[in-house]
């Protein structure tokens, strides 16, 4: 735990050195000092697992901010004037009772990552769709009923998961996404595969355990042939079609009969690495377990998480 004098040493410990990087989760900390505007040339903050109530507005000095991490506190609000933070790439705020989403997180048109996990919203505003840049979008875990049309003008969009909200459709405007590789739906009460999906010709895994899909027609299971792995498991759809035999990407049944789950770790960031290429996939936010599922086991990926 971080008393309010070890803050403001440690604050001007960071303005001395000109910090670009500064770390203050898990220090318990119910308040931040207004010091923390003279922070001016710090592009990644992070203020995760910690016990703030109020938004911290001092972060709206930091005109150079990249990537901004407030996961696992108590916001009720973000700070009025968030949409000022242009050059904001990065912007993980799950697990607070947010409740709502500002429209002004539209005008942060530079972000190409965000997680809002977990958040109690029960819509999501339709300036989300000013985001072009955007090419990952976490809405899991929250209380949604419907998916604004605007998503469908995030055309570099690649990775999206809704998964564990109360959807029974996508809206059509979703068949926009021509650069979606990976959907998830999981745990929403979709009767069927949505047909705008159809259209996604980069879609390569799509999950919808844990829905209402009783049937799937043949021209559906064409149309995405193009797919890897397509997850109904847990769904009122539970035997194999004889003519499905070979398609060993469709998992069906009982969950426990499919892909097992990866743990996880209660560190802040998680990155996918991949053994052929060394490369990194895709940043996962703390205790978003289906995104570290996002590729079928003979992929030869491993997960490795590192806490940054």
């Amino acid at each position: 735990m971080m008393d309010l004098s070890e803050l403001e040493q440690f604050v001007e410990n960071a303005v001395q050195r000109s910090a670009r990087v500064v770390n203050l989760s898990h220090r318990s900390l119910t308040i931040v000092t207004n010091n923390l505007a003279r922070l001016t040339a710090v592009k990644q903050l992070t203020l995760n697992d910690n016990k703030l109530i109020m938004p911290p507005s001092e972060i709206l000095a930091m005109s150079y901010l990249e990537e901004l991490i407030l996961d696992n506190n108590q916001l009720t609000m973000l700070p009025n004037g968030i949409g000022n933070l242009h050059r904001l790439r990065i912007l993980s705020i799950s697990c607070n009772p947010l409740g709502i989403l500002p429209p002004e997180i539209g005008s942060l048109t530079s972000l190409s990552d965000l997680w809002v996990v977990n958040c109690q919203l029960t819509s999501l505003p339709s300036e989300l769709g000013h985001l072009t840049k955007l090419t990952k979008l976490s809405v899991r875990g929250n209380q949604l009923s419907r998916l604004p049309a605007d998503l469908g003008e995030l055309q570099s969009l690649e990775w999206l998961c809704a998964a564990e909200n109360e959807l029974d459709e996508v809206p059509e405007e979703l068949c926009r996404l021509q650069n979606l590789a990976y959907l998830n739906l999981n745990n929403n009460r979709c009767s069927c595969v949505p047909h705008c999906l159809l259209q996604l010709s980069k879609l390569t895994s799509l999950l919808m355990k844990g829905n209402h899909v009783s049937r799937v027609p043949d021209n559906t299971i064409v149309a995405l042939s193009q797919l890897s792995r397509l997850d109904l498991r847990d769904n009122y759809l539970r035997q194999r079609p004889a003519h499905w035999k070979g398609l060993d990407y469709i998992l069906l049944g009982p969950e426990d009969l499919g892909v097992s789950a990866v743990p996880v770790s209660d560190t802040t960031t998680y990155v996918v690495s991949s053994k052929k290429s060394g490369t990194t996939l895709a940043s996962v936010p703390e205790n978003d377990e289906e995104e570290l599922e996002e590729e079928e086991d003979d992929t030869e990926e491993d997960c490795s998480w590192q806490e940054s």
